[in-house]
C-alpha cells in the first residue's frame, strides 16, 4: 500500500528543479532560435532558387544578414549551393595538339642539338648567408 502512495505522489517542478540542481525558470524556457533558424532557411532557399551557384557570403549580402548566421544554418540544414564541375574530355581529337606532343620527349624538344645539355635536379633546403631555405 504504501509503495503505491508513493509512486501516486506528484512531483512539483519546484521539487524537481531542486532535484536536478537547476532553477525553477529553467524548466520553462523555450529555446527562439530554431524558428529563427527556419524562417532564414527558408529565404535562404529562395536566393538559392534565383542564383543556384551562391556561396554563403553572397547569400549573406543579398539577405542583409550575418555570413557566420547564414553558413551555420546552412550546414545545420544540410543546404549547399550548385557547383558545375569540371567537364572531362574523353576523346583523343578533343583534348587537342597539347595531349598529342607528351608522347614527345620533353628535353629533345628543349635542346635537340647535343646530348647532357638539360640537366635537371632536387634539392631539399639551401643554406644561403647562415640561413636555410
Amino acid at each position: 500500500m504504501e509503495e503505491k502512495a508513493v509512486l501516486t505522489k506528484k512531483i512539483t517542478k519546484t521539487a524537481l528543479a531542486k532535484g536536478l540542481g537547476i532553477s525553477r525558470q529553467s524548466l520553462y524556457y523555450q529555446k527562439k532560435q530554431p524558428l529563427l533558424d527556419e524562417e532564414v532557411k527558408r529565404q535562404i532557399e529562395a536566393v538559392l532558387s534565383d542564383h543556384p551557384a551562391y556561396g554563403h557570403k553572397r547569400i549573406a549580402l543579398e539577405l542583409k544578414l550575418n555570413k557566420k548566421r547564414i553558413l551555420r544554418v546552412m550546414k545545420k540544414f544540410g543546404i549547399k549551393p550548385y557547383r558545375p564541375h569540371a567537364r572531362v574530355l574523353r576523346k583523343e581529337e578533343d583534348k587537342g595538339p597539347a595531349a598529342v606532343e607528351n608522347a614527345i620527349n620533353i628535353y629533345q624538344r628543349l635542346c635537340p642539338i647535343r646530348p647532357n645539355v638539360v640537366w635537371v635536379s632536387d634539392f631539399t633546403y639551401i643554406k644561403y648567408r647562415g640561413k636555410f631555405i
